[in-house]
């Protein structure tokens, strides 16, 4: 036997032995070494200003609500009365644009080209022409003719950007194929 079970045995009857302890005594004893007791007054005070806030939180909730929606009819009405459906806007430039995309796409060969070889390139190409063709088809609900001419031009600098790059692409691998063809077999 080791020591613990000795000693247990040997004061069995004063554990066994229980003592009764007052609750409220001890409840007392517990809340006191809590916070001190809130006054009722405090406890007013604070329920008047949680119901202020209240207050105020569905005042600016309510004029949020109402923001919201009065914006949304309005932008419905604007959308409600679209200029002519013909209404396609065309600008000075417009034909310059399209025939440089056209010589550049004909100097390089645009058809003929293997698009395997530059897939991230006609990748760019299919996604402006698919944003292009979204506009397009948006284009008899806008009121803004400037903000559309805006758009068309900066969609065929793009294109034009685009093109070039992969002209360039086109040259660099020409060159690079001659490099490795010239090189003398060793």
């Amino acid at each position: 036997m080791d020591f613990l079970e000795k000693r247990i045995k040997e004061q069995r009857a004063e554990f066994d032995h229980i003592e009764r302890v007052d609750e409220g005594l001890l409840w007392q004893s517990i809340q006191a070494d809590l916070a001190p007791p809130v006054s009722e007054a405090k406890v007013v005070q604070s329920n008047r200003f949680l119901k202020m806030y209240a207050i105020a939180a569905s005042v600016a909730l309510l004029m949020m609500a109402s923001w919201f929606f009065y914006n949304k009819q309005n932008t419905v009405e604007v959308a409600a009365t679209p200029e002519p459906q013909n209404f396609v806007p065309h600008f000075e430039e417009e034909l310059g644009y399209r025939q440089t995309v056209s010589d550049t796409e004909e100097e390089i060969g645009f058809k003929n080209i293997d698009r395997r070889k530059y897939e991230d390139i006609f990748y760019e190409l299919e996604m402006l022409e698919t944003i292009h063709n979204e506009f397009r088809e948006d284009l008899p609900t806008m009121s803004d003719k400037e903000r559309a001419v805006n758009v068309l031009q900066k969609y065929y600098e793009r294109k034009i950007r685009i093109l070039e790059r992969l002209s360039r692409e086109i040259e660099k691998k020409s060159q690079y194929e001659k490099r490795i063809n010239e090189k003398p077999a060793m």
